[in-house]
């Protein structure tokens, strides 16, 4: 009975490694071929050599078996879009050496655990278990909380809510492990006291698989509401864009009436009228010229655009940009950019009685580009450095929105609030 379990503990060590290593293949890499069932039939295979191999006993056979098999399934069935394949098998090596120092410092933890307790399992069989068993929640935890994060390539992070339940679920974990071997040491019956180890490791798998799939999750649905955001704003723009159009075309539509008009007032000697008849269509026709303030047209226009609202609401809106030119930028970027910031800064502006202004400043900084965005604004509630949005769920998007598009850039960028001014300063990389 004794060789039976640790047979069966053989096995489930071997099934959760290889099961950490596809999911590790499956999220990172592409899958050369399209069958599922291909995949399904070689992670079995895998797991039925390797445990073979394991329960011959020969260490130096099972570790270049191990070793052979990552590199042989990582070349074979798996691809980059870098198609760097030297670099795919060193990564999946990687992990299988993680892999292996996890599970040796599990050991190590819980003979020391053990020994603190005083709990002695008499038998070398029920020992091999908890070592094995317990290893694999170390080497578990490890992957998910640590390696995953690290060669994530989304940078997705980590809450304090999930490292909170990752947490209650290794000590849920260690006090059961402590607790069966209590039972060992009392006499109970060791195979279903094995089956209750092997079964708590498998549950820390899946409910921390579980834990990351609700984590990508949630990303995925923070990244759908920036897209949306961002397309809003582009429909807000041509929105606008189609406003001045049509009043260009009503503008064209009667200009031989106003040359007419002109020349009428001029003939009859009526100058001052004529000069402001002139004035009165500069002024019609000023919203619909973009100013070139930078030489990137989108942003040019972006600029325009925000300066004639800034001035419907009474807001003073001043740019000032040094011998710089903006067409690194990307029209998307440019757009999400600016036109978040401007309008934070507008809807900010827009509630403070009296003095209400907005200034902007692009300069170059070295080898990059300052940008300083300065306005009037009502005391602001603040979270980690950041203005918090009021307006309620899903709002606030269009920073994290910001922040997406200023990292295309190796850039940064910083909030602070200070006698009612609020300032916020970016860089970006040109």
């Amino acid at each position: 009975m004794d060789d039976i379990l640790l047979a069966l503990c053989t096995c489930l060590s071997c099934f959760i490694v290889a099961a950490i290593l596809f999911q590790f293949m499956n999220d990172r890499y592409n899958k050369t071929f399209h069958n599922k069932y291909v995949y399904y039939f070689v992670e079995v295979i895998a797991i039925i050599g390797i445990s073979i191999i394991n329960l011959l006993g020969f260490s130096v056979l099972n570790l270049i078996v191990w070793i052979a098999a990552v590199g042989i399934l990582s070349y074979v069935f798996y691809f980059d879009d870098s198609d760097k394949a030297l670099k795919r098998i060193i990564e999946c090596e990687v992990l299988l050496f993680y892999i292996a120092v996890c599970e040796s410092l599990g050991v190590v933890f819980v003979d020391w655990m053990l020994k603190l307790f005083q709990i002695d399992l008499k038998t070398g069989t029920m020992q091999g278990c908890m070592e094995i068993t317990f290893s694999k929640v170390v080497v578990i935890f490890m992957y998910y909380m640590i390696f995953t994060r690290l060669m994530n390539k989304k940078k997705i992070a980590f809450t304090r809510v999930q490292w909170a339940i990752n947490f209650i679920i290794l000590i849920y974990s260690l006090i059961n492990m402590l607790v069966i071997a209590e039972g060992i040491l009392r006499g109970q019956e060791n195979f279903i006291l094995t089956v209750n180890m092997g079964c708590i490791v498998l549950a820390d798998l899946y409910l921390l698989y579980f834990i990351k799939v609700a984590n990508e999750k949630n990303y995925l649905e923070g990244e759908v509401l920036i897209l949306e955001k961002q397309a809003y704003m582009q429909y807000e723009y041509y929105l606008m864009q189609e406003q001045k159009y049509n009043a260009t075309v009503h503008i064209l539509h009667d200009v031989d009436k106003h040359v007419k008009s002109i020349e009428n007032l001029c003939v009859n000697g009526e100058n001052g009228e004529a000069a402001e008849y002139v004035k009165e269509i500069r002024n019609m026709l000023e919203p619909l010229i973009p100013v070139k303030y930078t030489g990137n047209p989108i942003l040019d226009i972006l600029f325009t655009d925000k300066a004639t609202i800034s001035r419907e609401k009474k807001i003073k809106f001043d740019i000032k940009v040094d011998n710089i030119n903006m067409d690194f930028l990307e029209a998307i970027d440019a757009t999400t950019i600016f036109g978040n910031l401007i309008d934070n800064a507008i809807e900010a502006a827009e509630k403070v009685n009296g003095d209400r202004y907005i200034q902007i400043g692009i300069s170059p900084y070295q080898e990059m580009v300052l940008v300083r965005i300065e306005n009037t604004s009502l005391p602001l509630k603040w979270k980690n450095g950041v203005p918090v949005s009021e307006k309620g769920k899903n709002h606030g998007i269009g920073l994290l929105n910001v922040k997406r598009s200023i990292e295309k850039y190796d850039g940064d960028i910083s909030f602070q609030q200070k006698s009612g001014i609020v300032t916020v300063d970016l860089l970006l990389n040109s």
